[in-house]
């Protein structure tokens, strides 16, 4: 057989392999976001993740001045957009109760080891295949920067800060049980719907 032949053979196996997996075995597999990912799978979706954000974040500091004011309009943002998933404390712990593949990322961890302008691209961004929704298209760049500022903020509350995240976060969870209950009472009264 001829180089030329060689080739062709070897791009034709690639293919069928590639096809293989794609439509018989990866349909088989769990793709559940309750299932722990691998060692490898959590490697690989890391690493190309990481190099994403360090190719295309913008080159720039944050432009705004840390003021009282900027970092409550970035806690009211962050409370209203993003403690649902993070936590009103960062902590990673949603508010509603799922589990979430790739994990909640814990704001007050390995994020505060991004730069200003990475935190800003994920954000303005969002990440493709994961709960992170984009906030670039409906929020002015003003907005994103201060959101910037409350989570770099997490990770040094003060101590009645945290004191009264503690407060909230108790509020909610127990507002959100006694929802939970009135909603089941109210199944309960529904013919067909009681367990």
């Amino acid at each position: 057989m001829r180089p030329l032949a060689y080739i062709m053979f070897a791009l034709m196996a690639l293919v069928t392999i590639t096809l293989s997996t794609i439509f018989l075995l990866m349909p088989r597999m769990n793709w559940s976001a309750a299932v722990k990912p691998s060692t490898l799978e959590n490697r690989i979706a890391s690493t190309v993740r990481k190099r994403w954000i360090a190719i295309h974040r913008p080159d720039q500091r944050n432009p705004l001045t840390l003021t009282p004011d900027n970092l409550i309009s970035g806690r009211e943002d962050y409370d209203e957009h993003c403690s649902v998933c993070h936590g009103i404390d960062g902590s990673g712990k949603n508010r509603i109760e799922a589990e979430f593949y790739p994990r909640v990322p814990r704001l007050t961890g390995d994020t505060q080891q991004l730069s200003d302008a990475e935190i800003y691209f994920v954000i303005a961004n969002g990440v493709a295949l994961s709960a992170m929704p984009a906030f670039g298209e409906r929020h002015r760049p003003e907005e994103i920067w201060k959101l910037v500022m409350w989570v770099r903020h997490l990770a040094a509350l003060t101590p009645d800060e945290r004191k009264k995240i503690e407060r909230e976060t108790s509020d909610q969870a127990r507002s959100h049980e006694e929802m939970m209950k009135s909603h089941e009472e109210m199944m309960r009264r529904v013919p067909g719907m009681a367990n």
